[in-house]
């Protein structure tokens, strides 16, 4: 469904839900992690594209002090005033909209200054590892600035050149969101590639300097697919949460070894001293982070692979990445093992791996533009054979990051 049909869905719904015509449209796509699997957190590099699927918000300010959701996807509504945000059942969504109440509140030291109602629709699969929850928080998030309740803020200030500050702003405020009020310890990586994402261009951040770069994928760009296991996983489960503990266990190895604050964040220490320090180290955290210190790397290559225009050598380190998290960081599973197997072997293929926390949900592939459907065909079905499920497939491209624009009433 392209983001115009979402918004058609979203605005009649709102008609059929409120009794009114909406006034202000935002839409967020969702990303696919290309390299750099669980290194946001740790400070580390990531590189990702926002794909042509999205979450798309419509509705009005309103006098009161409250805010009123509806969400299409969930058939499901919630209300709860701006003056007292309180968190709702873990894992349920509406703590992702209240969060991103909550935490502009927090950034802006002040309440919204009015209320307002909104519906939520989107094609963004769930608990698929392709950032639903991100793509929500952007598109509330542009809603509420084109709506205009945030005291000193606008729209325009998020908007064409000079923006990339207040963006990148916005997308700390918004991992917070997910970090203080949801609870589940996330990176930068998602809420950065849905407000960052650009058509036909791969996204590159370092997490600790927040440097950043749009690299291009090409003219035509190759296709992003999706392949969904059909079995699925919840971040706040703590499996995520582990291992950015077991990651943590690392950092304060190296801390209390050297004394001070040198080693704050899993970057901070080299392959090497990691190395050097084996045998010293719990066998299960040393693993996860050569996992991320190697993952670093291969994100360096792979961004002077996309400037060299070697698509290639890109494709074959996101398999490398893939197995990496497989054997070291372990985060796959034997159905994401059996999705990749497939695609290795399916047309126009130049590289795949697990997708976003991993242990269930979606491979992604890097694939020949011309060569997509025939690809996602083979797939479905080699992996239809050995596991005896039908994969749902998707066949996306690098999209534009998020957006709002005022409705005609």
């Amino acid at each position: 469904m392209t983001s115009a049909e979402l918004e058609a869905v979203a605005v009649k719904s709102f008609a059929e839900r409120f009794g009114s015509q909406p006034s202000i449209a935002s839409c967020a796509p969702g990303r696919v992690e290309l390299l750099g699997n669980h290194t946001d957190y740790n400070g580390g590099l990531v590189m990702a594209a926002a794909i042509d699927r999205y979450t798309t918000v419509v509705g009005l300010d309103r006098p009161d002090r409250d805010g009123h959701v509806y969400a299409l996807d969930f058939d499901g509504s919630d209300q709860f005033p701006l003056s007292n945000i309180a968190r709702g059942e873990v894992g349920g969504w509406p703590n992702y909209v209240k969060g991103v109440v909550w935490a502009i509140q927090e950034a802006l030291g002040s309440e919204l200054i009015r209320g307002f109602e909104i519906v939520v629709a989107g094609d963004v699969p769930l608990g698929a590892g392709l950032s639903s929850s991100a793509s929500l928080q952007a598109a509330v998030a542009f809603f509420l600035l084109g709506a205009g309740v945030a005291p000193g803020r606008s729209v325009g200030q998020y908007e064409g050149e000079g923006s990339a500050s207040a963006r990148m702003d916005l997308a700390m405020v918004l991992r917070r969101s997910e970090n203080a009020f949801v609870g589940v310890s996330s990176g930068l990586l998602d809420q950065f590639s849905s407000l960052f994402g650009r058509a036909d261009h791969a996204l590159f951040l370092d997490c600790q300097s927040l440097e950043f770069d749009r690299l291009p994928l090409g003219d035509p760009g190759p296709a992003i697919v999706v392949c969904d296991s059909k079995t699925s996983r919840r971040l706040a489960d703590g499996m995520y949460n582990r291992r950015h503990a077991e990651c943590q266990a690392i950092v304060a190895y190296f801390r209390d070894r050297d004394g001070g604050d040198a080693v704050r964040l899993l970057r901070d220490v080299s392959l090497a001293d990691l190395e050097d320090c084996w045998d010293d180290l719990d066998p299960v955290a040393r693993k996860r982070a050569r996992h991320v210190l190697t993952e670093n790397e291969r994100v360096l290559q792979g961004v002077s692979a996309l400037k060299a225009g070697d698509l290639k050598r890109f494709g074959r380190l996101i398999s490398a990445s893939h197995a990496s998290s497989r054997d070291d960081f372990e985060n796959s599973s034997p159905a994401l093992d059996a999705l990749v197997e497939a695609a290795r072997s399916a047309p126009g293929f130049l590289g795949g791996k697990l997708s976003g926390a991993g242990w269930a949900g979606c491979t992604v592939n890097l694939v020949e533009a011309d060569k997509a459907e025939a690809f996602a065909e083979a797939v479905a079905a080699s992996y239809a054979r050995t596991r005896g499920v039908t994969p749902e497939v998707h066949i996306c491209h690098a999209a534009d990051g998020a957006s709002s624009r005022p409705l005609t009433r």
